[in-house]
């Protein structure tokens, strides 16, 4: 958890002259991630409240960084990033890819890609857990 919050208070400090913080970024994330998405998948794939990703996509929007388009199910409206978050989301990827990698770069490789595999079992894992959790 300790490292998390640090990671996440250093991504901060990069979006911070972007007018964005690491949940927000978080957001435009899965957005570009899926190629677009709704409200609900996001908050599934954070795994974090409802209200709480609105809340988010809201200020992305008035941020002129996140538009709504239609689809099939008029109900859902499915999330793009506009040609301006879209530029938007280069830089600022660009600069947390560069902050990773300077991270990493004085860790042993094989291990760095032993702990990304540790990591994607452990997600798969918990997802597993998750799911059979609520089948019962």
């Amino acid at each position: 958890m300790r490292c998390a919050r640090k990671f996440g208070d250093e991504v901060n400090t990069l979006l911070l002259p972007y007018q964005l913080n690491y949940s927000l970024w978080q957001v435009m994330f899965v957005i570009h991630d899926k190629q677009g998405c709704t409200s609900i998948e996001i908050a599934d794939y954070l795994n974090v409240s409802k209200p709480s990703i609105a809340k988010r996509t809201q200020i992305l929007a008035q941020m002129n960084i996140v538009t709504q388009v239609q689809t099939d199910d008029k109900r859902q409206k499915k999330l793009v990033l506009s040609v301006a978050g879209q530029n938007l989301y280069q830089q600022c990827a660009a600069e947390i890819d560069l902050f990773e990698q300077q991270l990493i770069q004085r860790l042993d490789c094989q291990e760095v890609a032993r702990s990304l595999n540790l990591l994607h079992q452990l997600t798969a894992a918990l997802e597993t857990q998750t799911a059979e959790r609520s089948h019962e």
